[in-house]
């Protein structure tokens, strides 16, 4: 089978009559041009051009081969071009499940460009914590997701889109009225500010700095603040209310200078990975598919 890319500049020798001016319109070299060339005679095995006083003319073969071949690419480009203007027209809704900590952070970015290239497109954000955002991908409820964690794994397609770490901090201020030298178990007298009652980040992170003897004790925490937006529990730490966890993305130099600090120096942070999911079992949906080919081509930017 003759490479689309070679035949293609055949048709443009064969209409300029000279590998020179091919060479001109489709910005290569001249002996780019000739190797091409001489891969389709070797290819099909036929004599396409005659070499006169430095031109070129079309054998009868070549003649052959040209209107055939000029015919089929021009079909192939109306394909291509009709195929572009349906994803720039397309129409209908996505219904995009975020777990709610990390709406503020990615979605503001991806409805904006999403929207530039398909304005035709709705898109329905939803927050969800980790069992429901799942569920909703189960049961249909949800399109498509940015989970941190999945309990059926198997039952998903996925694919990696951010990676950060989280540590939790507080502010010098607030820590200069604890402790001066904090234990791990003097954790839980603090005064503790957490995206839900649950306190995942709590228990992910006492395992990461090998404390997992302490996560009984998580239950039995009296002073807590739960707050769902991560805008909001950033400005409960920064205005020392207590201690959270604060998402790294390049913002550590503005941090410490706001003066927040890791409450324990070294200590290691959790790291979440995000990733886009859907269901393996689905309906073939060209919107649906060209909003995932966008998340994922978005992964390799962000």
């Amino acid at each position: 089978m003759i490479d689309l890319n070679k035949l293609r500049t055949f048709t443009v020798v064969a209409d300029e009559g000279s590998i020179t001016k091919a060479a001109e319109r489709l910005y290569r070299t001249q002996p780019a041009i000739s190797a091409q060339l001489k891969d389709v005679e070797d290819e099909t095995e036929l004599v396409l051009f005659e070499r006169k006083n430095s031109k070129i003319y079309l054998t009868k073969e070549g003649k052959c081969l040209f209107e055939y071949a000029r015919e089929r690419i021009d079909e192939i480009d109306a394909v291509v071009n009709c195929l572009r203007n349906n994803r720039q027209n397309l129409e209908g809704t996505i219904r995009l499940g975020v777990h709610f900590e990390l709406t503020s952070i990615f979605i503001p970015e991806i409805v904006h460009e999403f929207k530039a290239e398909h304005p035709r497109v709705r898109l329905e954000i939803i927050e969800l914590d980790h069992d429901d955002l799942e569920a909703g991908l189960l049961a249909n409820d949800v399109d498509l997701g940015l989970v941190t964690a999945l309990k059926k794994n198997s039952f998903f397609e996925t694919h990696s889109f951010f990676t950060f770490e989280r540590q939790l901090v507080a502010t010098r201020a607030y820590l200069s009225t604890v402790t001066p030298e904090l234990r791990y178990e003097d954790l839980f007298d603090l005064e503790i500010i957490a995206s839900s009652n649950l306190l995942s980040d709590y228990k992910f992170w006492l395992k990461a700095n090998q404390q997992s003897q302490l996560i009984k004790q998580i239950e039995h925490i009296a002073k807590l603040v739960t707050v769902k937006d991560a805008g909001a529990m950033r400005s409960l730490i920064k205005k020392g209310a207590g201690i959270g966890f604060y998402d790294d993305f390049g913002m550590r130099s503005e941090v410490l200078g706001q003066g927040i600090v890791p409450v324990f120096p070294d200590s290691n942070p959790i790291t979440i990975n995000i990733k886009i999911a859907r269901r393996k079992r689905r309906t073939q949906n060209v919107l649906l598919d060209e909003f995932y080919d966008f998340l994922v081509n978005k992964s390799l930017a962000v």
